[in-house]
């Protein structure tokens, strides 16, 4: 997923040893081995959705531990593929597909895919299909299913769409199995996407290691942003040690201009790694996430679920630390070594 961006430059920019800490990034095979192993500290640190940290902090679905971030690694960067099937019957928009789901109701079930429940690519998906009059739990079924998958659902006629994060719907697009129908972008413009996700044990006994890591991802997030690096981007991702995914895959959303399979444009801001304060862990941020979990109704029966413990994991402080750090980093002394990731 082209949201990893910013550690995988950071990696190969040798960022994270110019700021005295080393680094193993390990490719896991789903969301779920990811948390576990952050939760039994076989990770130090672990590229997220921001919906995870409210999890494991509040003990959704999971035995409850602290943790926080200091560094939002993405804005946006998802969209919404339905299948070649659905444009010939005529959708085109959510209103469309409304139509479609009227004529068929009694007939035929529609499933539209999501990546995790608690994903921003869920709340998206819902949104949309509200934007068109359609209930999500009635009208629609969203089974969920692992990223790396959901493209091959689609293109084996299993699913009639998805909400997933770029490359899965350019792979879609430009094999044939389906159109872009909309963008995260142009449903919540600015909505945090990954985190850097640690528990507050590690901030706490390891700060310079987890300081240097942000420090680090500060200035890759930089580097990512800016279009006259997209190229070597590429590269950096289309490693097999990385996406292992095909350059011109991951060229449709980062260099553009964007395939959607439709013709129809694309906003310029379809993911953002930088700039007015895209990393920043405030607690607007925390709040539209909070909010989002909310209306799901999945943490209706936790306690721990309270606005009050947003400012606990998205923490602006350590962010401000790590800030002053990268602007000194000429002067850091040599650091012991940390495995993370």
């Amino acid at each position: 997923m082209i949201d990893c961006a910013v550690l995988i430059a950071a990696q190969e920019l040798g960022l994270f040893e110019r700021h005295g800490v080393r680094v193993e990034l390990t490719r896991e095979v789903g969301w779920a081995t990811i948390r576990e192993k952050l939760l039994h500290k076989e990770l130090n640190a672990a590229h997220a959705p921001c919906s995870m940290a409210f999890a494991i902090r509040c003990g959704i679905g999971v035995v409850p531990q602290p943790c926080l971030t200091a560094f939002v690694l993405s804005l946006n960067g998802s969209a919404i593929t339905l299948s070649t099937e659905m444009r010939n019957l005529g959708v085109c928009d959510a209103q469309s597909l409304k139509r479609v789901i009227d004529r068929q109701r009694g007939q035929r079930i529609f499933h539209l895919g999501a990546v995790l429940e608690l994903s921003t690519q869920n709340y998206h998906l819902r949104h949309w299909l509200r934007s068109g009059g359609i209930d999500p739990d009635r009208d629609v079924r969203i089974p969920i299913i692992p990223s790396p998958m959901i493209h091959r659902r689609l293109l084996e006629g299993h699913l009639d769409g998805y909400c997933a994060g770029e490359p899965w719907n350019s792979i879609a697009v430009l094999q044939g199995g389906g159109f872009v129908v909309a963008h995260s972008a142009e449903i919540d413009p600015g909505m945090p996407e990954k985190i850097l996700l640690v528990l507050e044990e590690f901030a706490e006994t390891h700060p310079d290691e987890h300081l240097a890591i942000v420090a680090a991802l500060m200035e890759a997030s930089v580097f990512c942003q800016a279009p006259e690096n997209r190229p070597e981007l590429i590269a950096m991702l289309a490693d097999p040690r990385y996406l292992d995914v095909p350059a011109r895959l991951l060229a449709n959303s980062l260099i553009g201009p964007f395939d959607s399979g439709d013709g129809r444009g694309v906003p310029s801001d379809l993911i953002t790694y930088s700039g007015n304060d895209a990393n920043v862990p405030n607690r607007q941020k925390g709040r539209r996430i909070f909010d989002e979990i909310s209306a799901l109704g999945v943490a209706s029966e936790c306690r721990a679920f309270r606005p009050d413990v947003i400012g606990k994991i998205f923490r602006e402080d350590l962010y401000a630390e790590a800030c002053e750090r990268s602007c000194e980093r000429s002067g850091l002394p040599e650091r012991r070594s940390a495995e993370v990731l």
